[in-house]
Formats: C-alpha cells, sequence, structure tokens
C-alpha cells in the first residue's frame, strides 16, 4: 500500500488528453501518469458523453492498473468525472483527488445559466460551424498566454464543442455533495480565484468531504490551464504527503 500511486487525469468538457500536456512537464518525472479521453470527447468522438459512461471509462482504467492505487487528477468536467468515479470505486484504490473548478452543486439557477450558455454555443455552432469555433478557441488561448504548441496539440486531439454541449445537458442531473460523502480518500480542490460561482461553494464542498483541503490561484475557470506549473506543483505536494502518510 505505500507504494507511489499512479495519476490518472481526466480533461475538462469539450477537451481531451492533451489539455495536460503543459502540467505533465511540469510534474515530477518520477510519476506514473495516465491521461483519458471522456466519451464523446478526443479519441472517443464517435460517442456521446454521459456521467455514466464517463465512470465506467475511468473505472475500466483504474481496473487495468491494477494492484496500483491511484490519485485522479481531474478539471472542471473532469473533476466532476473524478468525484463521482471516487464515490463507486473500491476505497482502497483511490489513494486522492486532486480537483480544480468543481465546487458548483448544481441548482436550478447554475445549471440554467449553464444551459443558456449552451444555447448560445449551438447558435454559434450553427452560424460559424466548428472549426470556426475551434479557430477561435484557439487564438483565444493563444493571446491568454497558453503555448501555441500546447494548443496545437489540443486541437490536434479533437477540441469538440458538441462533447461540450453533452456534458453540460447532463452535468446538472448529479448531487455531487451526495458523492463526496461516500469518499473516503482526502482531496484537494483547486479554484482559480475568479471562476466566482466554484469560489462561492468551496466551503460546503470542503465541508462534505472527509478529509479536504482548498487552494486557490490567480485565474478563472480552468485552472490546469491557466496555471500549469502551480498546478502540478500542487499536485506534487498532495502526492507527496499522501505518500508520506502511507509509508507512515
Amino acid at each position: 500500500m505505500g507504494a507511489e500511486p499512479v495519476l490518472v487525469m481526466i480533461h475538462g468538457a469539450g477537451g481531451n488528453q492533451a489539455m495536460w500536456n503543459a502540467v505533465r512537464r511540469h510534474l515530477d518525472p518520477r510519476r506514473r501518469v495516465v491521461a483519458l479521453d471522456l466519451p464523446g470527447h478526443g479519441s472517443k468522438s464517435d460517442s456521446h458523453f454521459t456521467m455514466a459512461a464517463a465512470v465506467e471509462t475511468v473505472r475500466a482504467e483504474v481496473r487495468r492498473l491494477a494492484p496500483a492505487r491511484v490519485v485522479l487528477v481531474g478539471d472542471s468536467l473532469g473533476g466532476y468525472t473524478s468525484m463521482a468515479t471516487a464515490a463507486v470505486l473500491p476505497p482502497e484504490r483511490v489513494a486522492g483527488l486532486a480537483i480544480g473548478g468543481c465546487t458548483i452543486n448544481f441548482d436550478r439557477k447554475t445549471w440554467g445559466q449553464l444551459r443558456r450558455k449552451g444555447w448560445i454555443v449551438r447558435a454559434t455552432l450553427a452560424l460559424l460551424g466548428e472549426k470556426r469555433v475551434q479557430a477561435k478557441g484557439a487564438e483565444k488561448m493563444i493571446k491568454a498566454g497558453i503555448r501555441r504548441d500546447d494548443v496545437d496539440a489540443l486541437m490536434a486531439a479533437g477540441l469538440r464543442m458538441q462533447g461540450w454541449l453533452e456534458a453540460v445537458n447532463d452535468i446538472g442531473h448529479h448531487d455531487y455533495l451526495a458523492k463526496l460523502r461516500e469518499i473516503q480518500a482526502p482531496i484537494l480542490f483547486i479554484n482559480g480565484d475568479k471562476d466566482k460561482d466554484a469560489v462561492a461553494h468551496e466551503a460546503e464542498f470542503a465541508a462534505a468531504a472527509r478529509r479536504a483541503t482548498t487552494l486557490r490561484f490567480a485565474c478563472e475557470h480552468g485552472v490546469s490551464l491557466w496555471k500549469p506549473a502551480e498546478f502540478a506543483a500542487a499536485v506534487d505536494r498532495f502526492v507527496d504527503g499522501l505518500e508520506l502518510k502511507a509509508a507512515a
């Protein structure tokens, strides 16, 4: 049980496993890391996203990695998927969760806001087409300071807004606070301080978890994209702490 866990990295809605490239560059090179594509995304774009399918994707990877323990590392949709999966995995397989941008338990108001954004995205896709929308998104990320090669890798691996829309339609059907109460492993919640809704509910999520700590960086939603070095350092510290406890 004292062996170093495997990091299983789960991307956000519309993205793919390449969104973790920048974070992986900054992680301790001794880490064993696996990055997944969720259903409806990246290499699985020919399928459709549901949380149930996402959970099964992660569970299958955890089974493949047996007997190693895992730390689930997720951002946004990846964070919600991490909680949903950890709640149904055998506790002895989950060493911890390091998750960003996922401290909203969607009520009528917050889910309604997200779905209205989805309607705008649908209208934009209908007007401009997927490729032009992707190009605009890539340009925004580059202007925000994300490395061009990382953006190019994300695009090449399949940035898919339809996957984002499917996730938006599904994400509000789940009680993440209830899922947290089923998770025995320690959890690190990481938020951007400009991600207002996530910050507003952060304390509620930390209180629902059995063992939780919180951390914020100066950025908006998508903290692993905007602050990859800082996110990686936080994950390294978190995993180091888990290893020390396991060895004690």
